[in-house]
């Protein structure tokens, strides 16, 4: 039960840190806020914006959750695994006539690669302390 709840905290906890930073956006340019897609972004140059903070907010995200689910550090990762891969295919679904197919194929390389890189370096953390503690 606790790496559910642990999982499904990193995820409302990367989700918050992505829509934070798009509503900053939104309010610094004084445009429509959108939770997803590209509408309210002004330029190409926000979009690279939004995919490095996708990544950060997933990798901390999972990083969040696999660190205070931490004996169940696996569970945990399968439980984040799905809610990502469900919060992509509902966001695809949802932007699939307003975003351009480009972003819609590449937006969610953004969140698996943070997904895989903080399972990686939690993995790599683990073992570095392990080898440490001896």
């Amino acid at each position: 039960m606790k790496s559910f709840f642990s999982a499904v905290f990193g995820f409302g906890f990367g989700l918050f840190v992505e829509g934070f930073s798009r509503i900053i956006i939104s309010f610094f340019h004084k445009q429509e806020f959108y939770f997803f897609g590209i509408e309210s972004l002004p330029g190409f140059s926000w979009i690279l914006i939004i995919y490095i903070v996708s990544f950060m907010a997933t990798w901390l995200g999972v990083m969040l959750a696999l660190s205070m689910a931490d004996p169940n550090s696996k569970n945990a990762f399968y439980v984040i695994t799905s809610l990502i891969v469900f919060w992509i295919i509902f966001e695809t679904l949802a932007s699939i006539k307003v975003v351009p197919l480009w972003y819609l194929m590449t937006f969610p390389i953004t969140s698996l690669l943070g997904l895989f890189t903080a399972k990686f370096t939690y993995n790599l953390n683990r073992t570095h302390n392990a080898s440490s503690d001896s």
